[in-house]
C-alpha cells in the first residue's frame, strides 16, 4: 500500500449505495487492478460504479419527470430520479426483444441498454430501435463489454455458449459499426474510472438532438468526445432521427 494514498483510496466507498465492502466478482475474478471488484450491499461491478459517477456529474435533478426504459437490471441509475421507469429483462418470455420494440417512437426520454447488445443477432435492426423508440429531448446509454480491449469485433453469427450467449465480441472498430448503421446519430464515447478499483471503463452516450448533446458535453467535458457521427455541438436545430 503507498505511503501517499487518500483517505479514499484506503477505504473505497461504492458511489451507488454506500458501501465499504467488496468481494470477488463473477466467477471469483478480481479487477484488473487486482483487487475486489464486486460491492457486497448493491452488487454493482466497476461499470456500474464509474457509469454511476458519469450520472451523477450530468445531475439526477435534471431526469426528474422523464420517462425511462431499462433493458437488463442495472444499478447504474435510480428508478426513483424519473417520472416513469419500466424494466425489461431481456430473454425471458415476458421481455421485449430490442431488435423489435413493442413502443410508439419517441415513448422514453431515457432508454438504457447495458451488455445486451452483444447477445441479439440484429444488433443494427437493435440499435435503431433503441434509438426510434427516444424522445428527440432525451438520449440512449448504451454500455457493451469494453470495445477498446481489442481491435476488431468478432462476430460468430450465432450465440457462442462458451462466451455467455454473445453473438459477438466488439472491438476498436465498433465506430465503423456505428457509422454504417447510424450514419446520421451522434455517438458520443465516455471515458470514466471506477472509484472502488480504479479501473479504467466507458460508454457510450446517443443524444437525440442538439440540447442533450450540449448539456452533456458540456458537463462531461474532456471525459467525453464525439466517436462517430456528426457533431451538434453549435448546431441551433437538428432532427437526427433514422
Amino acid at each position: 500500500m503507498r505511503e501517499d494514498m487518500t483517505e479514499a483510496e484506503r477505504h473505497p466507498r461504492c458511489p451507488i449505495c454506500g458501501g465499504t465492502s467488496f468481494e470477488p466478482g463473477p466467477r471469483g475474478r478480481m479487477a484488473l487492478t487486482g483487487v475486489l471488484p464486486r460491492c457486497s450491499g448493491c452488487k454493482s461491478l466497476e461499470r456500474h460504479r464509474a457509469a454511476r459517477v458519469l450520472f451523477d456529474r450530468l445531475g439526477p435533478a435534471r431526469f426528474a419527470g422523464w420517462s425511462a426504459i431499462q433493458f437488463s437490471p442495472d444499478p447504474t441509475v435510480e428508478p426513483a430520479w424519473f417520472g416513469s421507469f419500466e424494466l425489461s429483462v431481456y430473454g425471458p418470455p415476458d421481455g421485449i426483444d430490442i431488435q423489435q420494440i413493442d413502443r410508439p417512437d419517441g415513448a422514453y426520454d431515457y432508454v438504457g441498454c447495458s451488455h445486451v447488445l452483444e447477445h441479439v443477432g440484429d444488433d443494427r435492426a437493435a440499435l435503431c430501435e433503441l434509438l426510434r423508440i427516444t424522445s428527440p429531448s432525451g438520449f440512449v446509454y448504451l454500455n457493451i463489454p469494453d470495445p477498446f480491449a481489442e481491435e476488431v469485433t468478432r462476430d460468430w453469427g450465432f450465440p457462442k455458449p462458451e462466451k455467455h450467449g454473445h453473438w459477438r465480441v466488439y472491438g476498436r472498430d465498433v465506430a465503423l459499426r456505428f457509422a454504417r448503421y447510424i450514419p446520421r446519430q451522434p455517438v458520443l464515447a465516455y471515458r470514466g474510472t471506477d472509484p472502488v478499483t480504479a479501473e479504467a471503463t466507458g460508454a457510450f452516450l446517443l443524444p437525440r438532438s442538439a440540447e442533450p448533446y450540449r448539456w452533456i458535453v458540456d458537463r462531461l467535458g474532456k471525459d467525453v468526445e464525439l466517436f462517430s457521427g456528426p457533431s451538434l455541438q453549435s448546431a441551433h436545430r437538428s432532427d437526427n432521427r433514422n
